[in-house]
């Protein structure tokens, strides 16, 4: 079998030169470069790193493992604390593959808090509680600091850390104004309660209740983006020729039948009031005079009688 070099690639970058002597600069062969090749290729780079990751397990595996200086707890504790899977190797004094078997289990517990903590309300003192939910609320004030970031980027801004016997610390880091600012908050999972720990965090994290809310257009991933830029362009189709339309025929209208004049109503003659009778006058009752009625004649009062001395 002849083993060949690449020396380059053609002009337009569609075949690629190849030389059969060791230290030659002209190319001899040439190969298209097509799906096939390219196929080819990609799955020779990923055969070729999976052999090496393997070669590097089988040699760990041979070297003598040291054993940990912390137990397991205490190393998941560590992580839980914020602690890098780096920082606890060389605390424990072991290899980072095998602290990498207890990051898995924390990375799952703090994607559920910061979920929940994501779905409560903060409440402000004297103005009640926030329109939105904390996560719809950062969106909101984010964009209005316009503040541009992916949705990946923004879920990656997210951490959460525990301490023993204490409540969540979730974290926010996002750039503004060329630094990085954090707005932080003090999450209970016991009780479901949401405090702010910084001012930053008590203003994005709470929207007012009268506020008008718009929904946000969030820029698209560099993935996405790339992705779409590697579709080839649809072909054009060729314009469809429509047939002019049968121009149709003015409808003539008829016109209007004339309406009847109406006939005028003769005026209605009232008949006169009939006079009514004059009422007859009543004579006048002349009334007796009332019978004189007799004096009465008063008898004379009998003297009394004085006697004498």
């Amino acid at each position: 079998m002849i083993r060949l070099r690449v020396v380059g690639s053609s002009e337009d970058h569609s075949e690629l030169i190849l030389s059969n002597k060791p230290r030659g600069k002209r190319g001899s062969h040439k190969v298209v470069i097509d799906k096939k090749l390219l196929a080819v290729l990609q799955d020779a780079v990923y055969g070729r790193r999976e052999l090496e990751r393997e070669a590097g397990r089988a040699q760990r595996a041979l070297e003598p493992r040291a054993e940990p200086k912390i137990p397991p707890r205490e190393i998941q504790r560590q992580l839980r604390a914020g602690a890098s899977p780096g920082q606890v190797a060389r605390a424990a004094g072991v290899d980072e593959v095998y602290v990498d078997q207890f990051y898995p289990p924390i990375l799952y517990e703090r994607a559920g808090v910061i979920l929940d903590a994501q779905e409560l309300y903060q409440e402000k003192p004297r103005l009640g509680a926030s329109k939105l939910a904390l996560g719809e609320s950062v969106e909101v004030n984010l964009a209005a600091r316009r503040v541009n970031m992916t949705d990946e980027a923004l879920a990656d801004a997210w951490t959460a850390t525990r301490r023993d016997g204490q409540p969540w610390t979730i974290t926010l880091t996002f750039p503004f104004r060329g630094r990085a600012r954090s707005a932080r908050w003090r999450y209970d999972p016991r009780v479901r309660e949401l405090t702010p720990i910084n001012k930053l965090a008590t203003d994005i994290g709470w929207v007012s209740p009268t506020a008008r809310v718009t929904p946000i257009a969030r820029a698209s991933s560099s993935s996405a983006a790339a992705a779409a830029a590697r579709k080839k362009p649809a072909a054009r189709r060729k314009p469809v020729r429509k047939k002019p339309a049968a121009r149709r025929k003015p409808v003539r209208k008829k016109p209007a039948a004339r309406k009847k004049p109406v006939a005028r109503r003769k005026p209605v003659r009232k008949k006169p009031a009939a006079r009514r009778k004059p009422v007859a006058r009543r004579k006048p009752v002349r009334k007796k005079p009332a019978a004189r009625r007799k004096p009465v004649r008063k008898k004379p009062v009998a003297r009394r009688r004085t006697r004498r001395r």
